[in-house]
């Protein structure tokens, strides 16, 4: 311990403040992932898990399965795998020189994430995920060399053998399959309910629709044959529109109810996406935010102590 404290008393006043200040940054950075853990995991437990068919609209919590919708399937780029969800990234190896000494590093030549929607479905229906800006916790990840910028085998292939040092590119690749177990954290809204108009609307829409055909207006509804709709046929009109709309909005209800989970219009409200079910993440985000806050008083202690030795 002397030797550091000598360290630090030697350090020219520049340098030690760079060296203080970084470590203060590094202390808030830690106090904040500890806020951010604990609301994650306090939210977490605060909203109960919410079945499909009865959720209420806004923010819930689902568990079910993952599934393909029909249409164009969702193919991850690099492995070619099907699957409801990816991200990927291609490095490429970069050699350079530091105090005349050749060092590697890798840097991104492309990454790119899924934005298709896929279907979870649950005991008493399904919902389409809209995954963009969704935090993803997957469960499948891949990570192999190739010699190419886009691999010419997959992760068990030949190109992920033991010699990773003499190839350039890097490859990983994230990915959810169908079928997998999901545990998802966001809006739900019914389509339905988003997409029908009111009811004074709808009845509008029928009176507009017959007015723009006087000849059949008449024939149906001129019972005196006097060419003209006087206020008692109108009056009969009006009160047919309406039993015409209420058998169709019956039909409509009966009808297929679509849901979506998405983003929340909230930033403070997490989205995420995840294989891990509720329990483990609840115990994950706990003990990360505990880590997050010894790991603050730890390294404020430090801050403190620098401090003491340069000003003592």
């Amino acid at each position: 311990m002397n030797e550091w404290a000598e360290a630090i008393e030697r350090l020219p006043a520049d340098e030690f403040w760079v060296y203080f200040i970084a470590t203060c940054l590094i202390s808030l950075a830690c106090l904040y992932f500890y806020f951010r853990y604990l609301w994650r995991y306090r939210i977490m437990q605060d909203t109960p898990t919410a079945l499909i068919r009865s959720a209420s609209q806004g923010y819930n919590e689902f568990a079910g399965i993952a599934r393909l919708l029909p249409g164009e399937p969702i193919i991850a780029p690099l492995t070619k795998q099907s699957c409801v969800w990816y991200w990927y990234k291609v490095e490429e190896k970069q050699s350079h020189y530091v105090r005349g000494r050749s060092r590697t590093s890798w840097s991104l030549f492309e990454t790119g994430i899924s934005d298709g929607v896929f279907s979870l479905h649950g005991k008493t229906g399904r919902a389409i995920v809209n995954p963009d800006d969704a935090e993803v916790i997957h469960s499948v990840s891949d990570t192999w060399y190739g010699s190419s910028p886009f691999p010419t085998a997959g992760p068990k292939g030949f190109s992920s053998s033991a010699f990773a040092l003499a190839k350039r590119y890097r490859y990983s690749e994230k990915r959810i399959h169908e079928g997998d177990q999901l545990y998802v954290l966001g809006d739900f809204k019914s389509f339905k309910e988003l997409a029908l108009p009111t009811k004074d609307e709808s009845l509008a829409a029928i009176l507009r629709q017959w007015k723009s055909n006087p000849r059949m207006l008449l024939n149906r509804f001129d019972e005196d044959r006097d060419g003209h709709i006087d206020s008692a046929e109108w009056e009969k009109a009006v009160l047919i529109a309406k039993h015409q709309l209420a058998e169709e909005l019956a039909r409509q209800h009966r009808g297929p109810v679509e849901h979506i989970i998405e983003r929340p219009m909230s930033s403070r409200k997490p989205f995420l996406i995840s294989t891990k079910n509720e329990a483990v993440l609840t115990a994950r985000f706990q003990y990360k935010s505990w880590v997050s806050l010894c790991l603050f008083f730890a390294i404020s202690g430090v801050a403190l102590w620098m401090m003491n030795v340069r000003m003592g």
